[in-house]
């Protein structure tokens, strides 16, 4: 790679190289995609009194019908119910789904030392946080 490429196209094609690494490892389990996936991770983390579709709508960029067409493609396959709690077929497949994806990814960052990993995070957490201002602009 070109130490001149701009980062943020760098930033792109590691996102899009991501992505497709988590939708192939998702596409051995039920959760259908990476935004059922966004949603079952709000719903299993979030405390009662949470709103976990805000985090969903934030984190994925969607709007609530998005999000709704998505809950009803987990309720038709049954990972979540009609009031939107998983279910217990869906608690199972998101941990089993984790194992995978942790098993998928904690390969990625073998050999890259913690002061480096901390220095992305940092960075990655910069541009993320003046991107997320552009878009609240």
């Amino acid at each position: 790679m070109s130490p001149s490429r701009p980062l943020p196209t760098l930033i792109g094609v590691t996102e899009n190289a991501l992505r497709a690494l988590l939708v192939r490892t998702l596409s051995l389990t039920s959760i259908p995609g990476y935004a059922a996936w966004v949603i079952l991770n709000a719903m299993s983390t979030a405390a009662p009194a949470d709103s976990w579709r805000e985090t969903v709508a934030d984190s994925l960029k969607a709007s609530p019908a998005e999000i709704d067409a998505t809950l009803a493609e987990l309720r038709t396959i049954g990972l979540i119910g009609n009031e939107e709690a998983l279910t217990p077929a869906g608690t199972a497949e998101l941990a089993a789904a984790r194992k995978a994806v942790s098993g998928a990814t904690l390969p990625l960052i073998e050999g890259i030392d913690e002061a480096e990993q901390a220095a992305a995070r940092r960075v990655l957490d910069a541009i993320r946080l003046r991107a997320e201002e552009s878009l609240n602009a």
